[in-house]
């Protein structure tokens, strides 16, 4: 019945209407102001009392080339359209196949409130729709992590490529120190000084000199791999974060975000296709992602009699350990209709390395298959 509650709310339940909004007109340095004093990252555009778009921190950070001066109306989106009786799910799925933090409500071509991914842990946090949950069952498994001397620079390729989570930092031995998100880099971005630090002069030829400690967040909420899944969304909504790392005799062995969250209330929704979420791979051709989706299509065809697919996220990272060669790795999130899996795969071909993830999720479905029929077996021989 919990879940029930959940999905049956409305935007309109849960969406802000004490609104900060920006005009055309105004400058990237204002608005990025306006970001840190709020602690938002996405701002309504209004022109004539009508919404045109949404600025947002993500594509500030795209394109953090652009001098302070630049008007907002250079870098404005258009957001997915959003009304007071969306349910809940569809706009938890919205914000994620959109890639915002948060979405404008519009009623008619009138803003009348705002949906962000804190109103979303909020809702489930409220309808305790996450207990009886397992952190270990739940959670995204070694995460990735920066150290606490690399550069901030590296520390936003990496935030970036995973879709905006935040990161764990840890010393030499793999310890917690911190954590870094989205929200610890925005003074940089609003501070005209710390920019030509940043090497954003001509041709860029200055690296990055501020370290990840230096912006990092200490202490970090952490639970323990027992604890209950409703517990990490209690300590987001009352904190104001959106991860939660999870610990091991202090070394973080996974981590839950408020995008986590989101996904579990877009799997809620009652589908006839699997949702899929590409992320790290925005500056990659379109013929990329139709070769991605017809591979997905494919070895879907393999999994789908064994479980019900609900959610699928794929997190692609591009590097290059020699040469001139890319390297991909790939983590993937799937989600059925009663289990997580999870698999991480890399290769210096992006097909195969698909192939080989998906393979991975297969198999390890066709595990727990066996896995089940053995335990009622033995069920079935001890009564």
């Amino acid at each position: 019945m919990k879940r029930n509650k959940v999905q049956d709310l409305r935007v309109s339940d849960f969406m802000s209407t004490d609104l900060v909004t920006a005009s055309p007109d105004e400058t990237l340095g204002d608005v990025l102001g306006k970001m840190k004093s709020n602690d938002i990252h996405e701002l309504p555009v209004i022109e004539r009392k009508k919404l045109v778009g949404v600025v947002t921190m993500r594509e500030l950070m795209r394109r953090r080339n652009l001098p302070p001066t630049t008007k907002v109306s250079t870098v404005l989106e258009i957001p997915p359209g959003i009304g007071p009786e969306t349910p809940l799910p569809e706009a938890a799925e919205q914000m994620i196949s959109a890639g915002f933090r948060a979405i404008p409500v519009v009623k008619g071509k009138a803003l009348v409130g705002i949906i962000s991914r804190s109103d979303i842990v909020r809702a489930l946090v409220e309808t305790r729709a996450l207990e009886g949950v397992v952190v270990r069952d739940f959670m995204t498994p070694n995460p990735q992590a920066v150290a606490e001397d690399d550069t901030v620079e590296h520390a936003v390729q990496i935030i970036r490529s995973l879709g905006e989570r935040s990161v764990p930092v840890v010393d030499k031995h793999r310890h917690l120190k911190g954590v870094v998100g989205l929200k610890d880099v925005v003074d940089l971005f609003a501070r005209p000084k710390v920019r030509e630090q940043y090497g954003d002069r001509a041709g860029r030829e200055e690296k990055v000199v501020i370290e990840v400690k230096s912006v990092m967040r200490y202490p970090p909420l952490t639970v323990g791999p027992d604890a209950d899944v409703q517990r990490a969304a209690e300590l987001m909504a009352k904190q104001h974060v959106s991860s939660v790392i999870v610990t091991e005799r202090d070394e973080p062995v996974g981590i839950i975000t408020s995008q986590d969250l989101m996904q579990f209330l877009a799997g809620l929704r009652e589908r006839e296709q699997l949702f899929v979420e590409i992320g790290g791979l925005e500056d990659e051709p379109k013929d990329t992602y139709d070769e991605i989706y017809a591979v997905i299509q494919k070895e879907m065809r393999r999994i789908a009699p064994l479980v019900q697919p609900r959610t699928l996220t794929i997190h692609f990272q591009k590097y290059k350990p020699e040469g001139d060669r890319w390297k991909y790795s790939l983590r993937a999130r799937f989600t059925t209709a009663h289990r997580i899996y999870y698999a991480h795969e890399f290769d210096w071909d992006l097909r195969v390395a698909l192939t080989k993830l998906l393979d991975t999720l297969y198999k390890r479905i066709v595990k727990e298959k066996e896995r089940k029929v053995t335990e009622r077996k033995r069920h079935h021989q001890s009564t």
